[in-house]
């Protein structure tokens, strides 16, 4: 009897692995598309990132494969319209360039500024004013624990006040020296500076807007980006930030929730500012820096 079911259980093991078919998915055309972001903010050189899309499959990973290196950029502020050149950055983190389009005129505040960037014969043009108030910091704190869609997070709580009678926009800035030793939430560690410390700038998923909360006393929680020891030390801005940059981020980060949580409604990223590109051309402006000494 036991050898009948053994030579049973081998039949069907042949017959399982006998029903092993490959498939052969063909890939759907796809039209690339530029993604364009420059966020400019007074006192600071403009960065303008401009990549192409690529389809999910396709092996360019790399940040100067899909980097856009041959567009004709200009900034106008009225007054001057200036070419912006190609060049880039070391990012110590990653062990990598990161790509932009600049020049060596710092931008200025209460001015209105129109982008135009020229790729393989199409005009991109979209515009935005430097014009958002600064709004002070009054509090920082920390939470071991608070709770959001992602799941369970330490927290560092910022406190402000409204503008009145403006529609703002804010999300928090942290700056801090890092080495190789910390990680960020994506895992990543640096594999290039040995020990070596170096400047990292996280800027928050989530833009917060004062709807129905005009003028009020206010705070948000975020999760920082890298991991940290007791001491350790960091400096907190408040970015006060335009619609323009509000309405992108905001329907980004809709977009993720989408993808992590079955229960909320899928959202695409629309072009927005650029006619046949995705991006954001926006202005902000940044309070003055807090201290904050991670208290674990």
């Amino acid at each position: 009897m036991k050898k009948k079911t053994n030579t049973i259980f081998i039949l069907f093991l042949l017959v399982i692995m006998s029903c092993e078919k490959t498939i052969t998915i063909k890939q759907q055309s796809y039209q690339s598309k530029l993604s364009i972001q420059g966020l400019i903010t007074p006192g600071e050189l403009p960065k303008i990132y401009i990549n192409r899309t690529v389809p999910y499959f396709d092996p360019k990973v790399n940040t100067r494969e899909l980097t856009v290196d041959n567009a004709t950029v200009t900034l106008n502020n009225g007054s001057t319209n200036d070419m912006l050149h190609f060049d880039s950055a070391y990012n110590y983190h990653y062990c990598r360039y990161d790509f932009f389009y600049t020049h060596a005129q710092a931008i200025q505040a209460n001015t209105s500024y129109s982008l135009n960037i020229t790729f393989n014969g199409i005009v991109y043009s979209a515009q935005a004013t430097t014009n958002q108030s600064k709004v002070s910091i009054t509090s920082l704190n920390y939470v071991q624990t608070f709770k959001d869609l992602y799941g369970e997070h330490e927290g560092i709580i910022v406190g402000y006040t409204d503008k009145p009678g403006e529609e703002n926009f804010y999300r928090y800035e942290m700056g801090r020296m890092i080495d190789s030793s910390v990680h960020s939430v994506d895992a990543a560690k640096s594999s290039c500076t040995f020990g070596q410390k170096y400047y990292v700038k996280e800027l928050g998923r989530t833009i917060y807007a004062d709807k129905n909360v005009d003028g009020k006393a206010l705070t948000f929680t975020f999760e920082p980006n890298y991991s940290h020891k007791k001491g350790d030390s960091a400096y907190v801005r408040l970015q006060s930030v335009d619609k323009n940059i509000f309405n992108f981020y905001d329907n980004l980060d809709r977009q993720k929730l989408a993808q992590y949580n079955p229960f909320v409604e899928p959202v695409f990223i629309i072009p927005g500012q650029f006619k046949n590109a995705i991006g954001v051309f926006g202005a902000y402006a940044v309070s003055d820096s807090v201290l904050f000494v991670y208290p674990e």
